[in-house]
């Protein structure tokens, strides 16, 4: 079997698992990730088909190790921390109704004459 032959077989292969495949120009091969509960294989496009075959079959070993590795809940677990009871607190009166309200006067309008108001000059 060609090299290309088994790199589209595996290529395939990753479809088939749910692993997204990317070509980019990277600095590196590129390698495997996991990103919000999906699984990434990055490769660099510049790649000689057997770098990207050695590449890709150690991804998809990973990955099925991975999966293997990640535990089965069924039930969620209990927590270690207890829940917080809550108990009714009293409420004191509001200070506005405890004090009395202040008295309002009305200020007088107009400017009285002792004021210092200058005489009109004639």
């Amino acid at each position: 079997m060609t090299k290309a032959k088994q790199l589209e077989q595996l290529e395939q292969e990753c479809r088939e698992r749910g692993i997204k495949l990317m070509y980019d120009d990277l600095r590196s091969e590129g390698g495997l990730c996991r990103l919000r509960g999906s699984c990434y294989l990055i490769l660099n496009r510049r790649l000689a088909c057997e770098t990207r075959v050695r590449i890709i079959t150690e991804a998809l070993e990973r990955a099925q190790a991975m999966m293997e590795s990640r535990p089965v809940v069924s039930e969620p677990v209990p927590s270690a921390v207890p829940e917080p009871t809550y108990e009714p607190v009293p409420v004191a009166e509001p200070l506005a109704a405890s004090r009395p309200e202040p008295e309002y006067e009305e200020p007088e309008v107009g400017i009285p004459v002792a004021a210092g108001v200058p005489a009109s000059h004639n």
